[in-house]
């Protein structure tokens, strides 16, 4: 890791809109208390594009993503890159799947320690009507089955199946 990166209260600064809102909802504590892994690219590129609509429709605010409809559904490239970039700076690891009470084949994308001080950092820096709503996309849409999430994305916002080559498969 480059020096430039050691020093987690400067890692923002360099971290693009995309980045830190991705930290934060992996940040969002769950029912514990405590950030839980992500599983999937997928999950997670779903789960932004439900934090990027419902944080335009209920507060009005453009966070910097660019939803396309796609392949399978609202798709921007950003959301990989970031997680790239979180994972370039130690910020985010992905491992294979270890949890092995339910079939996942989907890598496993936790927050390292620094991660988790800049995520607490990023989500704390809400207000408390959003930090709500990225606990809602994060435990209420992003953990379910992944399936559900995306009937619940195709339903929801049919104007992003457009181009989708699964919208058949979707229930």
């Amino acid at each position: 890791m480059s020096k430039r990166y050691a020093d987690t209260r400067r890692v923002d600064v360099d971290l693009s809109d995309r980045a830190k809102w991705i930290l934060r909802l992996m940040y969002t504590p769950g029912p514990e208390g405590e950030p839980e892994p992500m599983f999937g690219r997928t999950r997670i590129m779903k789960a932004a594009f439900l934090v990027h609509r419902k944080m335009e429709e209920e507060f009005n605010r453009d966070i910097g993503f660019d939803f396309r409809a796609y392949k399978y559904g609202p798709f921007d490239q950003g959301v990989y890159e970031a997680l790239e970039e979180l994972q370039d700076r130690s910020l985010v690891e992905k491992t294979p799947s270890r949890d092995h009470s339910v079939p996942r084949e989907e890598p496993r994308y936790e927050l390292t320690s620094a991660g988790r001080e800049k995520g607490h950092e990023l989500f704390d820096s809400l207000d408390p009507q959003k930090q709500e709503l990225l606990k809602w996309v994060r435990y209420k849409q992003a953990d379910r089955p992944l399936g559900s999430l995306l009937s619940y994305v195709y339903r929801k916002y049919p104007d992003m199946t457009n181009n989708s080559e699964i919208t058949d498969r979707i229930a």
